[in-house]
C-alpha cells in the first residue's frame, strides 16, 4: 500500500516561497539525516500552478518525511519556515482551541492528512463469532459508526456503545448525517477508524465505546475524567482488559486541576487488576511529556499505564513522534489504513491546481470508506489490539 500523493516533488505557497529557502530546508533535512533532497524549481513560471503552489523537485526522500522533519523543526522553536505540502488529494485544516486533542496529525494542529483510500487497499474483514469470552478495549474516543467492514456493528456485541445501551452519562453528543452542526470536522471518523485497527490487529476483541471527544478531535479533561472513573466504578459488572486513549496534551502548569483530575481517575481504573491503560505519545515531533501517555514515568501509574509512539523503522522514530523516555513502546502509525465513514467531494481529483481542499464543507459521509491516516492515535491503537490478541480468553461484555 502506497499514499496517493507524488514522490517526484513537494509543494509550497507561491507567497511563502524565498530565494535561498531551498538550501535552508535541506541543511534541516541534513541535521535531521535525510539528507540534501530537495532542488532549486528554478525561476521558470512553469515551476509555478495555476492555483499559486511552488512544485520543489525532491530526489532521495519521500516528501512525507520531508513535510514532518520540517514541521517537527518548527514546532521544537526552529524559527518560521514556508509550509511544505504533499501533492496528494486533499489536505483538511483543523484549529487548535485548547483542551486535549486526538494525535492525528499534529494532535490536531494545522492539518489532517486523512486521505480516502480505495476498498481494494483494505485486507478481508475478519471473521468474528459473538460467542466465548473476548478480550474488551474501552475506546476512549469520537464514537464507533456503522461500517459494513466491522463485524456487524450498530447494535452488535462487536461494539458496545456505553451511553446507549449501558447508560453512561457521555458528555458529547453522537453527531449524526442531518443533525446540526453539520457536516461533522475533521475527527468525527476518528473513532471508527480506530475500530478497524484494532479488529485487524485482534479481530477476536470487543470494543467499549465512550464519547469523549467531538468532531474537531477536542477532548475535555471533564469527560476524560467522567469516563474513567465511570469505568472503575462499574469493574464487577462491565469489565475492561485495556483502555485506549488516542489524544493528549502538556501539563499547563504544576498545578494543572484538569489533569490532575485525570490523573486521580487513571489511578482509580489502573487498581483494578490485570487492566491496561494505552495512550498515545501525540505528534509534536518533541520529547515534551504530552499526558495521560506521560503517566507511563510516573512510579504510581507506570505498571499499569503503556505509552506508545510511532517508528518507521526499529531504529529510527517518525519525524512527527513525540519520544523520550516516557514513551514506552512504539509501533508503526505511518499511512495506516482503516475504515472511515467520511470522504471529500473532490476526492481523486488532482488537487494541485486550484489549491488543496481546505474547506471542511467538501467533506461527506461516505458510511462505508476507508482511509490512509497518519499519527501516534493509530500507533497506539495498533499496540492496543496486539496487546489483546495477546490476551484470549478476556472478560467479555454481555
Amino acid at each position: 500500500m502506497t499514499m496517493n500523493y507524488q514522490h517526484g516533488h513537494i509543494l509550497v505557497a507561491a507567497s511563502e516561497f524565498r530565494p535561498g529557502d531551498v538550501d535552508r530546508l535541506n541543511q534541516v533535512l541534513a541535521d535531521a539525516a535525510l539528507g540534501r533532497p530537495l532542488r532549486d524549481p528554478g525561476a521558470s513560471s512553469a515551476a509555478v500552478d495555476q492555483g499559486g503552489l511552488v512544485r520543489i523537485p525532491v530526489s532521495g526522500a519521500d516528501p512525507l518525511a520531508i513535510r514532518d522533519t520540517v514541521q517537527a523543526h518548527v514546532q521544537q522553536g526552529g524559527g518560521e519556515w514556508p509550509t511544505l505540502i504533499l501533492d496528494c488529494n486533499f489536505t483538511a485544516g483543523t484549529t487548535d482551541k485548547g483542551t486535549f486533542f486526538a494525535a492525528g496529525l499534529k494532535s490536531g494542529h494545522g492539518v489532517a492528512a486523512w486521505l480516502p483510500a480505495p476498498a481494494d487497499e483494505m485486507p478481508p474483514s475478519p471473521s468474528w463469532s459473538p460467542s466465548g469470552d473476548h478480550p474488551v478495549i474501552a475506546l476512549l474516543d469520537s464514537g464507533v459508526h456503522t461500517h459494513d467492514w466491522l463485524p456487524a456493528t450498530g447494535g452488535s456485541p462487536f461494539v458496545i456503545d456505553a451511553a446507549r445501551e449501558l447508560h453512561w452519562p457521555s458528555p458529547v453528543p453522537d453527531d449524526q448525517p442531518g443533525e446540526q452542526p453539520y457536516p461533522p470536522g475533521t475527527h468525527w471518523g476518528h473513532g471508527t477508524f480506530i475500530a478497524g485497527l484494532i479488529c485487524q490487529a485482534a479481530p477476536g476483541a470487543q470494543i467499549l465505546s465512550m464519547r469523549v471527544m467531538d468532531s474537531a478531535g477536542q477532548v475535555a479533561d471533564s469527560a476524560v475524567a467522567s469516563a474513567l472513573n465511570w469505568l472503575a466504578h462499574h469493574a464487577h459488572d462491565v469489565p475492561v482488559d485495556i483502555v485506549l486513549m488516542a489524544f493528549g496534551r502538556r501539563r499547563e502548569h504544576p498545578h494543572d486541576h484538569g489533569l490532575n483530575q485525570v490523573r486521580k481517575a487513571i489511578s482509580r481504573v489502573a487498581a483494578v487488576p490485570g487492566v491496561k491503560i494505552v495512550a498515545s505519545a501525540g505528534n509534536d515531533g518533541s520529547t515534551e511529556p504530552v499526558y495521560p501517555a506521560a503517566f507511563a514515568a510516573d512510579d504510581d501509574l507506570s505498571p499499569s499505564v503503556v505509552s506508545v509512539g510511532s517508528r518507521i523503522s526499529d531504529k529510527e522514530w517518525a519525524p512527527y513522534s513525540n519520544r523520550g523516555p516516557w514513551v514506552l513502546e512504539a509501533r508503526n502509525g505511518t499511512n495506516t489504513i482503516s475504515t472511515h465513514p467520511q470522504t471529500f467531494g473532490r476526492a481523486g481529483q488532482d488537487q494541485v491546481a486550484p489549491p488543496p481542499i481546505t474547506d471542511i464543507h467538501d467533506m461527506f459521509p461516505d458510511p462505508n470508506g476507508y482511509a490512509w491516516w497518519t499519527g501516534t492515535s493509530f500507533a497506539a491503537a495498533i499496540y492496543a489490539g496486539q496487546l489483546a490478541a495477546a490476551r484470549p480468553g478476556g472478560k467479555g461484555l454481555p
